[in-house]
């Protein structure tokens, strides 16, 4: 729900996703029906994560089981930003 005085312009725009930035500061990531109400660093850092995903993807099965999986950005604390 978009509070009152606050507005919405698009970042980013896919077949399966959008982003936006609130007038408020904070960034709405929606995939199909579920939307994710971000902060900018935590935004940035869930794109480091999905494009180290989708290079995992590429690689040959085989290699993937040898590789060790990366320490995720900013994730020095071990746990989930919230």
């Amino acid at each position: 729900m978009i509070g009152q005085g606050c507005c919405r312009s698009v970042l980013a725009r896919g077949p399966c996703a959008e982003v936006t930035r609130c007038s408020c500061g904070h960034i709405h990531l929606a995939v199909g029906p579920v939307t994710l109400r971000l902060e900018e660093d935590v935004l940035r850092a869930l794109g480091h994560t999905l494009v180290e995903a989708i290079h995992q993807l590429e690689l040959p099965h085989d290699a993937e089981s040898q590789e060790q999986a990366p320490a995720a950005h900013g994730a020095s604390t071990g746990g989930w930003k919230q």
